[in-house]
């Protein structure tokens, strides 16, 4: 039996760098990559409290660039030695949500590293990993670019992405985003790519606005600030076109429908951890309110944009870690948020 290094999650609230079985090949449809880069998710903390109920016992992680170690029988797209990204939930392409559209709702899928609930598929903080699908759900990485430069498609810019996606964004227009967590920032970079007039953020952390500020956002509001009143000063009144909301919070979702105007679009990205109440004395102004999962075809689109220089994830990164620090990486995304916007893990250092 060979074993590689991998982070393990035994029980709640504790995680441990340790060896485990390397794995195989399970299916003729799946890859076996060997891990350059992952990066930790705001989800892998979740997982980790129990705040998304799964059952113990498995290698976190389900963000990833890797280079092809093997392929099963049936696999026709992929060989050994290609340099790859997949999404954190891979897809069959052929059942009916595929079919349809729905490709993060697979039937035959699952997510990378979340355990036998959620499709049992190995996750991706390690050296190694096995991806099911592969034809359907992996893509090349163009040799131009670095596993940096492209780590943070396949989550959370296509999560941000997803939000600006659905609600329509214009050129022009003027949105506002709720939260400034590796997702917020992600949807500053993605709304720039529709030339909006204005960017505003609303958040709490006054290092993350500063953040925000330095990568294209417009304007910065704290949340010790009259939230409402600033917006409203900004738009002239009229209120944003577009709100994403990346936190999740009732306070935010409602100032969120608060600020729009008439019209206006907003859309759900953060995951709220408990039942939110949506007040409604915004009703007259016909707004659209939509929410869901990141939308994981926006993939290749938005490798494309970095392909062709229009969009830059690389000043998310705050560090850059060995495998082996993998654990301080995580208390350090728990610990410090003020400090990090996202750690990506080299396991080759």
């Amino acid at each position: 039996m060979f074993t590689i290094k991998a982070l393990y999650f035994p029980e709640i609230n504790k995680v441990e760098l340790k060896n485990v079985e390397k794995p195989v090949l399970r299916n003729s449809t799946d890859v076996i990559v060997k891990v350059t880069t992952t990066t930790i998710c705001g989800s892998d903390i979740h997982i980790i409290k129990g705040a998304i109920p799964t059952e113990p016992g498995f290698v976190l992680g389900h963000e990833y660039v890797g280079i092809i170690e093997s392929v099963g029988k049936d696999v026709k797209n992929f060989k050994a030695g290609d340099r790859v990204i997949g999404p954190p939930a891979p897809y069959c392409g052929k059942c009916e949500p595929c079919k349809n559209g729905y490709v993060s709702h697979c039937a035959n899928g699952g997510i990378h590293g979340a355990g036998i609930t959620r499709g049992d598929i190995p996750g991706v903080h390690a050296e190694y990993t096995c991806v099911p699908h592969a034809d359907s759900c992996l893509l090349k990485v163009p040799d131009n670019l670095t596993d940096e430069q492209v780590i943070f498609v396949s989550d959370i810019a296509s999560t941000g992405y997803t939000g600006i996606e659905h609600s329509g964004l214009k050129e022009g227009e003027t949105i506002v985003i709720f939260g400034c967590g590796p997702v917020g920032m992600a949807t500053i970079l993605t709304a720039k790519l529709h030339n909006p007039d204005k960017i505003i953020v609303v958040e709490k952390s006054e290092t993350r606005l500063k953040k925000a500020l330095k990568i294209g956002a417009t304007h910065a509001i704290s949340t010790d600030e009259d939230v409402l009143k600033n917006i409203a000063e900004y738009t002239n009144n009229k209120g944003a076109d577009v709100v994403i909301d990346a936190a999740g919070l009732d306070i935010t979702i409602n100032q969120g429908i608060d600020c729009l105007g008439i019209g206006g679009r907003m859309f759900l990205v953060g995951i709220p951890k408990k039942p939110i109440n949506i007040q409604s004395n915004n009703f007259y102004k016909n707004i659209t309110f939509s929410m869901g999962l990141g939308d994981l075809k926006n993939i290749s689109g938005l490798l494309n944009q970095v392909n062709e220089g229009n969009l830059d994830l690389t000043p998310l990164i705050s560090h850059t870690m060995p495998l082996d620090d993998i654990e301080s990486a995580i208390d350090l995304v728990q610990n410090k948020p003020d400090e990090v916007v996202k750690v990506i893990i080299k396991p080759q250092l």
